[in-house]
């Protein structure tokens, strides 16, 4: 590939146990797309050395292809691929996004024109298209964009590489390395655009990858005792309520927490734009995340106990957040004061 002719750098970091031909055509014709908007594409692959090989024929000639430099070894596989990305772009505007990640061009030139103001710019993601599955997560996700100042969770953001480079690096051996990575930011006093109107498409997942990430989202959660705590008592508490009330008392115990979520969730499309991106439908399904994020819990508790962590790739992680995780929340605060 010739050298790069935009204003940013797209950082991709990618591992996958074997080849697949129709993800590797997918993957090229969004290169394609993201060249033409003016970026570098910069794809640091951990994957094994045939798989590697395969990706290599594949998108070499539309994006820079390199392995993971090994003088990084987090115990969390893709900070690895992040952090030598960094060292290997060509611009100081970098967009990092996960793999299910899709940017338009105006969203591009958005980001990088926001980069001059702000070091950091933090997007919200919306999932298309909505399998049942997938209408569960943007359930979830609007209940975060009503109770959380800053929104949603997003696979991707974007930083000035310079800013970064400075401030050093983050904790790289958490599961949830995205949201680690931006209260690291905000701790070390970087400024962070929480951009709830900036709607970056996310691709659904499949139905078996859902599942796998159910209990790991759940073990994330394990720092914020009162959220685990709250989820954890639903299904004893729901047990409680059919023996003792014979099903009465838990259709009344639970009507409240169906409407409440369901309002909630309504709360969160109606916040900003996100009625042009979110359906009014999904809000529905916010009682069955509720009741799966209470199931996934106790699964995640099972992970905890009998193996000491959560499984990323070849290896158990013990921390679902790091060291920055509350005090960089603490900075976030203020600056969306």
């Amino acid at each position: 590939m010739s050298g790069p002719a935009g204003n940013c750098t797209y950082l991709l970091p990618i591992r996958r146990e074997t080849f697949s031909v129709s993800e590797a055509e997918i993957l090229a014709g969004y290169f394609q797309t993201l060249a033409e908007a003016g970026c570098e594409i910069l794809v640091v692959d951990g994957s094994p050395g045939a798989t590697f090989d395969a990706h290599h024929r594949a998108w070499s000639a539309n994006c820079r292809h390199a392995p993971v430099d090994s003088r990084f070894a987090c115990s969390n596989g893709k900070v690895n691929g992040i952090r030598t990305g960094i060292g290997m772009a060509s611009f100081d505007n970098i967009i990092v996004a996960d793999d299910d990640i899709r940017y338009r061009a105006e969203q591009i030139a958005l980001v990088c024109q926001r980069l001059e103001k702000f070091h950091v710019i933090r997007p919200q993601n919306f999932i298309m298209p909505l399998p049942w599955w997938a209408r569960i997560e943007t359930a979830r996700m609007l209940i975060n964009r009503a109770t959380l100042r800053a929104g949603d969770y997003p696979g991707t953001c974007a930083f000035r590489r310079s800013a970064v480079l400075r401030v050093g690096d983050y904790d790289g051996d958490v599961l949830f390395d995205n949201e680690e990575m931006i209260r690291h930011f905000a701790r070390c006093g970087l400024t962070i655009d929480y951009q709830i109107n900036l709607f970056v498409e996310k691709n659904a997942p499949s139905f078996e990858k859902w599942i796998e990430q159910r209990p790991r989202q759940a073990y994330e959660d394990f720092a914020l005792r009162g959220k685990t705590i709250f989820f954890a008592s639903i299904v004893p508490l729901a047990v409680f309520l059919a023996v003792v009330g014979k099903f009465r008392f838990l259709i009344f115990g639970c009507t409240p927490l169906i409407i409440g979520s369901i309002a909630v969730a309504a709360a969160g499309r109606l916040r900003g734009k996100g009625v042009t991106v979110f359906p009014g439908s999904t809000c529905w399904f916010a009682p069955l995340w509720i009741l799966e994020r209470a199931l996934s819990t106790y699964v995640a508790f099972c992970w905890r106990i009998f193996r000491g962590g959560y499984p990323f790739g070849d290896r158990v992680l013990s921390r679902g957040v790091g060291r920055d995780w509350f005090s960089g929340r603490r900075n976030a605060s203020l600056s969306l004061q």
